[in-house]
This record gives structure tokens, C-alpha cells and sequence, in this order.
């Protein structure tokens, strides 16, 4: 039994689940009587809206509208039933601890890679996003079991390639995430007599 309470956007993703091509008013029918409370058209148009849209949802790739003779129809494409429904829930979110990811769901199921833009798809490496999850998961381990490094005003480096080592390993995995770097650099020199 899930213990969190579903999101009108995880009500709207079930609704397509189970139904082919449609339309708002069938979808807030549906997510009225799987959330058992009354829905509006305008809310749930609203929410269709966003995660139909690719740019503000990674879902919106894997949501087809169509527009009809009485208005759009939506459904989801065929491939994304290879992945598990709290998979395509996290698509719906841009951040948050342990989500799953565009590129996990692409690795899991690569029939969804021609729905996506080419854009897209250049920003993460497969290979690259398969390096991040397992950092992540190394840091999160690491941190569940009390075994980060502890770290101490004591903690210096003693020599210029101890330096540019760690300084590498923090570009490199920062970089790697399709971060953009901006440095400041303090430097306090110590032992220097009368200056």
C-alpha cells in the first residue's frame, strides 16, 4: 500500500495509463473517481498542459496530443509502458533526492530515445548519467552507513599536486553534471613576518 498520498499529476498519468487518446473531460472524469474527490476541467487542463510540455516536464516527451475535431486527445506512447509507474511519476519532477531520471528511463527503455529531442538527448551521455547514478549512490551509501570522511580545520593539503588533484576530481565532477563553473580563489599565506 502506498503511503504517500498521489499528486493530481500522478492521478492524470494513471488516467492515461488506461486509456487511449483522451480528452481533458474524460481525464478529470477518471482522475475524479481514482482520487475520489470532485475535479475541475480547468485544473486538470492546467496540469495537462505542463506535462504534456517537454520543455517544463521531461514526461512531456512520452505524452502525444493530438488535436481532433472536439478538442486534443492525449496519451502516452507505447514504450513508456516498460517502465514501472513510480518511474514515470518521477519524470513529472525536475528535482529531488534519489528521482529517477530521463536518462535512467532512456537506459531502461531505449524505444523512447526517438520521442525525444536531439538537443536533449546531447546534454547527458548515457555513459555520463550512468557515471552520476553511481556516484550517487556511493555518496548516499557512504552516508548511510556513517563512513563519510570527516573533515577538520586541521585538513590541509601539503603540496601543490595534492592540490591540483582534488581541485581536478571537483572540476571533473562538477563538469560531468553539466554544471558551469565559476571560480574564487582566497589564498591566506601563513608565517610571513612583518607584511
Amino acid at each position: 500500500m502506498d503511503r504517500r498520498k498521489k499528486t493530481n499529476s500522478e492521478y492524470i498519468i494513471d488516467a492515461l495509463r488506461f486509456g487511449k487518446d483522451l480528452r481533458s473531460p474524460e481525464i478529470t472524469e477518471r482522475v475524479s473517481e481514482l482520487s475520489g474527490k470532485k475535479m475541475k476541467i480547468q485544473d486538470i487542463a492546467s496540469i495537462l498542459a505542463k506535462l504534456s510540455n517537454s520543455e517544463k516536464c521531461d514526461l512531456g516527451f512520452f505524452i502525444q496530443k493530438r488535436k481532433t475535431s472536439k478538442g486534443y486527445t492525449y496519451n502516452l506512447v507505447p514504450e513508456i509502458f516498460e517502465l514501472e509507474p513510480e518511474e514515470i511519476y518521477d519524470l513529472t519532477r525536475k528535482t529531488g533526492k534519489n528521482r529517477y531520471t530521463l536518462e535512467e528511463g532512456l537506459e531502461k527503455s531505449p524505444g523512447l530515445k526517438k520521442y525525444v529531442k536531439a538537443s536533449r538527448l546531447r546534454q547527458v551521455s548515457p555513459r555520463a548519467a550512468a557515471t552520476r547514478r553511481r556516484e550517487q549512490q556511493s555518496i548516499s551509501a557512504a552516508a548511510k552507513h556513517g563512513r563519510m570522511p570527516k573533515t577538520t580545520a586541521e585538513t590541509r593539503l601539503s603540496d601543490d599536486a595534492s592540490m591540483q588533484t582534488v581541485l581536478t576530481e571537483i572540476f571533473k565532477g562538477l563538469t560531468s553534471q553539466g554544471l558551469n563553473i565559476n571560480v574564487n580563489l582566497n589564498v591566506r599565506f601563513e608565517g610571513f613576518a612583518g607584511y
